[in-house]
């Protein structure tokens, strides 16, 4: 197959002149495509007309080169034009005019060839084809494009005016990359701060030297009196003896032992802090923690009971006076028999203010045949104060109390033998002895 060969069959022949129409004996315009018109009988037109074969289209859908002869003829040589009538025509030169439009206008035969297919009837509408489609969708976007180019284009800034930006000199230009490779800058200009890394515990010592307080330590290596109180275990610091060796830690913070049931988050939790600062701090290779493990929480405060139980102001004095009578076994007072005493008594002028000896809430209030008028505080840490013997009470059940508020009156009711004031302190309800922390 070569390329003549396909353009062969699309190859369309030059088109050829129309035939011409004539003219009748009256000057009429006779249809070259008229038989009945040319001077053929029904029985010529019926002989002429081509037969029709079954299946085959309709004369009107064929090319009428199919039924006439279009090939170049030598046509008549036209009549000259008068602007009078027409003159007469003979009979016989009209016959000799017809019979050679006839001629002319002679249809030819059909060619013997394949019929042709039946046209299908057209649709209402015709789907667009896929080069339709995409040319349309080509367009949307390129308008689509121009559309966001023009918003963009107005969005801009417009452009700065350079007319009065003075370009460095030549001789600038080069000090400038000079001065960029000099040596560094002066040790006095102070570098970017750095963000603070993560620090770890460090723990140095101190001996305790004659008449040296804890306060004094704490202040000359510049951590808080509470971290020296944790990370060394003090209970008391009034106890603290010359010559003992301290954990002097490089961060505050206070020590926790591990219990049974904890875990870094909910340690951090409860100490509102961060899980890494425990890991940092106490290098640990993992989140594993086991019952009994020391750790040192970075930044954690003590609580105020046990900041104030070591640094001995956890309970205060509920009033100044002469103690009479100690904590302990005693000969009572009206029949001589030893028996345990589980408080102070504290002597002092009757009607003198008695301050709660701790925070805390007012549990119970009311006279006994014993204590007289009494007042029961609860504190934190499970412990309870008494206050007996009061000539008037201050406070109401379920009152919150402040250290050193005011709960009542010293007096002498109940089983008393004058002014004094009975102040017991309980533990988990149990008595001890409240010389063992109250300050001197």
């Amino acid at each position: 197959m070569d390329m003549d060969s396909v353009i062969g069959a699309q190859r369309v022949e030059r088109r050829r002149a129309a035939p011409q129409a004539g003219r009748d004996a009256g000057n009429r315009i006779i249809s070259p495509l008229d038989p009945a018109k040319l001077g053929l009988g029904a029985a010529e037109v019926a002989r002429r007309r081509p037969e029709r074969r079954p299946g085959a289209p309709s004369p009107s859908r064929v090319d009428a080169r199919l039924f006439y002869d279009f090939s170049p003829r030598k046509a008549p040589e036209a009549a000259p034009r008068v602007s009078a009538a027409p003159p007469p025509v003979s009979p016989r030169a009209e016959s000799s005019t017809e019979a050679t439009l006839a001629d002319t206008f002679k249809p030819f035969e059909p060619i013997d060839a394949a019929p042709r297919p039946a046209l299908k009837p057209k649709a209402a509408f015709s789907v667009p084809s896929g080069r339709r489609l995409a040319f349309g969708l080509g367009a949307a976007l390129v308008a689509f494009a121009a559309m966001a180019g023009a918003a963009l284009l107005a969005a801009m800034p417009p452009r700065p005016d350079l007319s009065a930006v003075t370009m460095p000199s030549d001789d600038s230009a080069i000090a400038l990359i000079l001065e960029s490779l000099g040596p560094e800058p002066a040790a006095n200009e102070e570098p970017a701060a750095l963000a603070e890394l993560p620090l770890r515990l460090s723990v140095g010592s101190h001996r305790v030297a004659r008449n040296e307080t804890l306060d004094q330590i704490a202040r000359r290596y510049g951590v808080r009196i509470e971290t020296l109180i944790s990370i060394n275990g003090i209970t008391n610091v009034r106890r603290l003896q010359a010559g003992a060796t301290l954990k002097i830690p490089n961060l505050d913070g206070v020590a926790y032992v591990v219990r049974r049931g904890d875990s870094l988050a909910s340690i951090a939790a409860a100490h509102r802090l961060s899980v890494l600062d425990i890991i940092d701090a106490n290098d640990l290779a993992n989140q594993t923690l086991s019952p009994g493990q020391a750790l040192f929480l970075p930044g954690a405060r003590m609580s105020s009971t046990e900041l104030k139980k070591a640094l001995g102001t956890l309970i205060e004095w509920p009033v100044r006076g002469r103690i009479s009578s100690n904590f302990g076994y005693r000969a009572n007072p009206f029949t001589g028999v030893r028996q345990f005493h589980n408080g102070l008594d504290i002597v002092a002028p009757e009607d003198t203010p008695v301050k709660a000896a701790m925070d805390g809430r007012v549990a119970e209030t009311g006279y006994s045949a014993v204590f007289g008028n009494f007042v029961i505080l609860t504190h934190a840490g499970s412990y309870q104060t008494l206050y007996a013997h009061l000539s008037a009470i201050r406070v109401r059940q379920g009152q919150t109390l402040s250290q050193g508020a005011v709960v009542g009156l010293l007096g002498s009711t109940g089983y008393s033998t004058g002014p004094h004031l009975h102040f017991g302190l309980f533990l988990g309800g149990k008595a001890i002895d409240p010389l063992s922390m109250l300050g001197r």
